[in-house]
């Protein structure tokens, strides 16, 4: 039996930047991308996991060069197709490649490198750091940013909270700016001249921490309470489905009451139409044998007329009233 093949999710940042997945995603979003082109200093530009190319172009159009790699084909291709629609200026600035982070080679060393939404895809992130930090200039910068917290998706190979981050991100450099953006942490960082041991969590950034769970928390409780609305809503039209169902079942049920009673009635009418029918076919005949009896007295009284107004038919009238008399007399007597 064939499996079906797993596929890669799509990187959609494209289309979420523009409201394509809907205004307050995309609002969301567009703080993110924000932020990290706030936060990427200098004019030549690495972007490692580049994905659609949406943050190279934007950096582009302000006259930074940028190189953008990422290891799926795809994303390539759709960061390309992109950059087609863009001015000539902006393309001239831009090179796209597809390639392995950890087999990517160049000489050049660039100002800030970029690597947003990429450590959680990562098993050994330790290795990806390091060969990021190593494309930089000395005192270059390094922006990350990560999924805050639970994001379990197909791909992500771990959960993101401040401490684990920082011990991949403080032996390479000194934290410049540590920022929450709605459920993504965002780091910028100044490199180091060289590798040094791995800090532990500042007082200072457990305040942060703590600030940050807060605001996640909230989040969670304004979801829930829109997720319990909904709910309700949702409850709401379940039961007004119902007593629509159960009305329709009841008219259904009397509309079978009514077409039963209808079909008694059609019977009856037909009961009633062929006993009339049979009255009428007996008053018919009756009426026509009453016609016969009536046609042939007129035809007695026409035929007594004629033989009464006759000399025989005359005697034979004095003859019976002669003998009506007769009959009387002898009854007198």
């Amino acid at each position: 039996m064939q499996t079906k093949q797993m596929m890669r999710p799509k990187d959609e940042i494209r289309a979420a930047y523009y409201d394509q997945l809907g205004v307050a995603f995309g609002k969301k979003v567009r703080s993110r991308v924000h932020w990290i082109i706030r936060e990427t200093k200098g004019s030549q530009i690495l972007d490692i996991g580049c994905s659609g190319g949406l943050v190279p172009i934007l950096l582009g159009r302000e006259g930074k060069q940028v190189v953008g790699i990422d290891v799926s084909p795809e994303a390539i291709e759709e960061a390309a197709a992109a950059l087609r629609e863009e001015a000539h200026s902006v393309q001239e600035l831009i090179q796209l490649e597809e390639a392995n982070l950890m087999t990517f080679q160049t000489s050049q060393r660039f100002d800030t490198v970029l690597m947003t939404e990429v450590l959680e895809h990562i098993g050994e992130p330790e290795r990806f750091v390091e060969k990021a930090c190593s494309f930089l200039k000395p005192g270059g910068r390094l922006v990350v940013t990560v999924p805050f917290g639970v994001n379990d998706y197909a791909d992500h190979k771990r959960t993101y909270y401040l401490r684990h981050l920082l011990e991949q991100l403080t032996p390479y450099g000194t934290i410049e700016q540590l920022e929450r953006i709605d459920k993504w942490l965002g780091v910028a960082l100044t490199l180091h001249p060289k590798k040094q041991p791995s800090r532990p969590v500042t007082e200072q950034e457990v305040s942060w921490l703590e600030t940050a769970f807060e605001a996640i928390e909230r989040l969670h409780l304004t979801e829930i309470i829109r997720l319990k609305q909904l709910n309700k809503k949702w409850e709401q039209k379940q039961q007004k489905q119902q007593n629509i169902e159960q009305e329709r079942a009841e008219l259904m049920l009397g509309q079978d009451q009514l077409r039963r009673e209808l079909l008694e009635k059609e019977e009856a009418i037909e009961l009633l139409t062929q006993q009339y029918q049979l009255v009428l076919e007996r008053y018919e005949g009756a009426l026509v044998s009453n016609l016969d009896v009536l046609e042939a007295n007129a035809q007695w009284k026409s035929k007594y007329r004629s033989l009464a107004s006759s000399k025989l038919g005359k005697v034979a009238v004095h003859y019976w009233k002669f003998r009506r008399k007769l009959k009387r007399r002898r009854d007198l007597k």
